[in-house]
């Protein structure tokens, strides 16, 4: 097929296939390639990348006999995108053989295609790629300016739809971005108090709906200003670092730490009794006497409260959260009193 699409004919297909949500834009620019093809008759269609000196493509629609996917590679110098980018726009070449300057490029030479046409993609003024399309086979015609106005038409929409997506996924990046600085300590790389209280109203929630216990354990540094007064507060960065590590590679992946205060550390170990959650305070308090600060050895105190779904609770989660905490930190003042450097269960 060698007739040209009318442009009303390039609206109306486009408007058919990016009215198409549904299939996802791949499926979209592959729909348009075939688009291109059957308007230019032509063989071969691709929507390339190029970054320095690589030119990668994307996707294509190739014949059986040519052996080109999504991903391969090429150089750049090597490839008649690289006559169409240095044009700054479309480039439309009917019978490369025969043309006085284009016959020894590197790309006919390599791959011995005869017609070409294409065009440069730009995503937020940035070169991404080019839209192309050749044959191994002489183009019967000139290209005229309504097949010039089809390939800008597509490019156009390709254009659009890249930048739209570039902007989505930039802002996905910094919306991730700005919930990690809202929910997550920016020295310990640790939830906050702010995350500490999104988590447990979640957890929560769950132990209720499936009746199961969980203990909730408030962990001080012992003597940490003097730590600070003695080392710098460099060092008392590094230790606090180093302790919310140590303790986060102790807990099973559905329990968590969060820091609370300046060196308080919150642990919720839901699913699990007084006894279990025993040896899991202790491996928290082995883990981090592992911790030194030059000759000075660390150790914690810790205050825990075990809490059964089964009793009577707020039916708040906020106000049953800082209930559950209140009494976690009344255990650790406990701790505190008995000598530090151990850990203490509520007791009424």
């Amino acid at each position: 097929m060698t007739t040209s699409l009318s442009s009303e004919q390039v609206i109306r297909r486009l408007y058919q296939i990016t009215s198409d949500h549904q299939k996802g834009l791949n499926l979209q620019i592959l729909d348009l390639l075939a688009m291109g093809l059957d308007g230019f008759g032509l063989d071969i269609a691709i929507l390339s990348k190029i970054e320095q000196n690589t030119y990668s493509v994307e996707l294509c629609i190739t014949p059986d006999d040519v052996e080109m996917n999504s991903g391969d590679q090429f150089d750049f110098a090597a490839t008649f995108c690289d006559i169409t980018c240095k044009a700054e726009g479309p480039v439309a070449l009917e019978h490369v053989g025969e043309h006085h300057e284009y016959s020894s490029h590197p790309a006919y030479q390599a791959f011995g295609l005869e017609s070409y046409i294409g065009i440069p993609i730009h995503v937020n003024g940035t070169l991404y790629g080019t839209l192309n399309f050749s044959s191994h086979k002489p183009f019967p015609r000139k290209f005229r300016e309504i097949d010039i106005e089809a390939l800008t038409l597509m490019a156009s929409w390709i254009e659009v739809e890249l930048t739209r997506r570039e902007q989505e996924l930039n802002l996905n990046a910094l919306n991730y971005k700005l919930e990690q600085q809202a929910n997550y300590d920016s020295l310990t790389n640790i939830l906050n108090r702010r995350g500490m209280y999104t988590q447990l109203r979640q957890s929560l929630n769950q132990i209720s709906r499936k009746s199961s216990d969980c203990v909730v354990a408030i962990i001080d540094i012992d003597h940490f200003k003097k730590l600070n007064d003695t080392y710098g507060h460099q060092k008392g960065d590094e230790a606090l670092i180093k302790i919310a590590k140590n303790i986060s590679d102790t807990l099973r992946n559905y329990e968590f730490i969060a820091r609370i205060g300046g060196e308080e550390f919150l642990v919720w170990l839901p699913n699990t009794d007084q006894e279990g959650s025993a040896a899991v305070l202790q491996r928290i308090m082995d883990t981090v006497s592992d911790v030194s600060i030059s000759t000075g050895k660390i150790t914690i105190s810790i205050g825990a409260y075990y809490f059964s779904s089964s009793q009577k609770q707020s039916t708040d989660f906020t106000v049953l959260i800082d209930e559950l905490i209140a009494k976690a930190d009344s255990a650790l003042y406990e701790a505190k009193n008995q000598g530090r450097n151990r850990y203490v269960y509520y007791s009424e």
